[in-house]
């Protein structure tokens, strides 16, 4: 009973991720998650009693990205700059391919219309991009003027806005793309110059080259 009851709140979660992905919060009705599904409301109010409780999990899902792919990929970098490079473009990848990924950060931008069980938008990233920027001085990477609290801010407010742009219909419609144009552009005010000209090299290399 258990396992039939773990594999049905995943099937929910995974049809609310898409519909969350498509609708947003506010547009998005509970039977609209069970339709189609071969799962009834009873078992939907069982496992998730509000569409808040359903948007709150589904965050929730993916809350702690950044830093579970920190410690993914840290072995594969070491050098700091190099890591946080490597984990915007890897989670851009998410975004075309994943519609959790997505889901999760559209409800974070909706946090003000679902209520307080939804995480706090962006702080875990913001930690994780903090944490990393000041790795990089440590190493001689981050240019002497950078404050890694108000930039790790910057950098995570800059990429947390990707997918309504591209929601809104900018072109092109690729996240690493932006990803990438959005390095190239934060580079020269955040590392070295002898460090910009290394990272300019792996931004020519695609993710996980």
């Amino acid at each position: 009973m258990q396992d039939r009851a773990s594999r049905t709140r995943e099937v929910i979660l995974r049809a609310a991720a898409t519909v969350f992905d498509d609708r947003g919060y506010v547009g998005t009705r509970l039977e609209d998650v069970v339709d189609g599904q071969g799962i009834s409301k009873g078992a939907l109010y069982f496992h998730f009693p509000s569409k808040e409780a359903l948007a709150a999990a589904v965050v929730r899902e993916h809350y702690d990205l950044w830093s579970e792919l920190t410690d993914r990929l840290r072995p594969e970098h070491p050098r700091a700059v190099r890591l946080l490079i490597e984990l915007s473009r890897r989670i851009a990848q998410m975004l075309l391919h994943q519609t959790g990924v997505r889901a999760g950060l559209r409800l974070m931008s909706e946090r003000n219309l679902i209520g307080p069980s939804v995480p706090r938008p962006f702080v875990s990233w913001v930690t994780a991009v903090e944490g990393l920027l000041t790795e990089a001085r440590e190493q001689g990477d981050l240019r002497p003027d950078v404050l890694p609290g108000p930039t790790a801010v910057v950098i995570v407010s800059a990429f947390a806005g990707l997918p309504q742009a591209l929601a809104a219909g900018a072109e092109p419609a690729d996240p690493v793309g932006w990803a990438t144009a959005l390095w190239r552009s934060l580079l020269p005010g955040l590392v070295t110059a002898p460090c910009a000209a290394e990272m300019y090299a792996v931004l020519e290399e695609p993710p996980g080259g």
